[in-house]
């Protein structure tokens, strides 16, 4: 196993210190989950009677600050803020003041969108620009029975509310067999309406979806074929390190697929995680990670250095872990 380590690269400008592994995958994305907790039971995230961590194990709000400042000066430029439902959060408010105060290029949020009119003022205030809304279906009957609740109306207003405001919107949705493939095309068309891109997610084997992935799973290679019947798709150029492959398509839509398990993007990916409780992780499909909770300074730094020799190169198969406790 090759060792990881920390570099330094020279610019004429400053000297800046970057986290790098050994496979030269620079560390420049975070996600940062807020809560377990969640206001649907989407049937592929958690059981009906799921439980939630006692609130008295989450960071504090200067403790998600104090991780996302250090890793800045180690070259950190984009922030993203799950959960569960991270507008779940009572501090919310507070925390995205916080990280919006620091010197981040991208900040962005996942929601299921079912409060975000309570907080469109403060996404847009504190530079909260990026959202990505969960949708799994455009049928009412149907995403109320996906999502265990009775949102969908609500989903949508907010979902043209944030638009209006400004706000850079995508959606997300994941793609299963004999539930919603039979929506793609009215995906496109929702696209192309309002002008949001869609993003197809795969079914992936994490937590409890794991008793149904198999018999629901739809590869976005076999979507993709499918898509090529009726529209022409031209690919849009994206960073190395993105997590889906986007196009362009000849109605004016854009969309993209999220294929982390018939296309693993490991090989570039850029990404750690920390958990409500102060767990990060480098890698969403590995148990394993290390806590940053009471830590000093100088002990976080050695967190970090150790975490990144944790990051596999090649995709694990599923993890046991629930999705809502470390955020999608």
């Amino acid at each position: 196993m090759k060792k990881s380590l920390f570099t330094s690269i020279e610019t004429p400008e400053v000297n800046l210190n970057t986290l790098v592994d050994s496979y030269g995958r620079k560390i420049r994305k975070l996600r940062i989950s807020l809560t377990d907790k969640c206001n649907l039971r989407c049937h592929y995230c958690m059981p009906l009677d799921a439980t939630f961590m006692d609130e008295q194990r989450y960071l504090s709000v200067d403790e998600y600050a104090q991780v996302v400042e250090d890793l800045c000066k180690f070259g950190l430029e984009e922030v993203r803020i799950t959960g569960g439902e991270p507008l779940l959060r009572k501090s919310f408010k507070s925390l995205v003041e916080k990280i919006g105060s620091l010197p981040l290029k991208k900040i962005g949020l996942t929601t299921n969108a079912v409060l975000l009119h309570k907080y469109i003022e403060d996404l847009c205030e504190y530079r909260v620009h990026h959202i990505n809304i969960s949708l799994d279906s455009l049928n009412e009957d149907r995403f109320n029975k996906i999502t265990r609740s009775k949102n969908f109306k609500k989903v949508l207003e907010n979902i043209s509310l944030a638009k209006s405001a400004g706000l850079n919107i995508k959606i997300n949705t994941v793609l299963m067999k004999g539930v919603n493939d039979d929506e793609i095309f009215d995906f496109i068309e929702f696209s192309r309406e309002l002008e949001i891109p869609i993003r197809f997610l795969e079914f992936m084997r994490i937590g409890h979806g794991r008793q149904e992935q198999e018999d629901q799973f739809i590869s976005a290679p076999e979507i993709i074929k499918n898509i090529k019947k009726k529209y022409e798709m031209n690919l849009i150029s994206s960073e190395i390190d993105s997590t889906s492959v986007n196009y362009r398509l000849c109605n004016g839509a854009e969309i993209g697929f999220i294929a982390s398990e018939s296309m693993p993007f490991c090989g570039h990916c850029s990404r750690w995680r920390l958990s409500c409780d102060g767990i990060i992780k480098a890698c969403l499909l590995k148990s394993e990670g290390l806590s940053i909770k009471g830590l000093e300074s100088k002990e976080r730094e050695e967190v970090y250095y150790e975490l990144l020799g944790m990051k596999p190169f090649l995709r694990p198969k599923e993890v046991s872990h629930q999705m809502n406790s470390i955020g999608g």
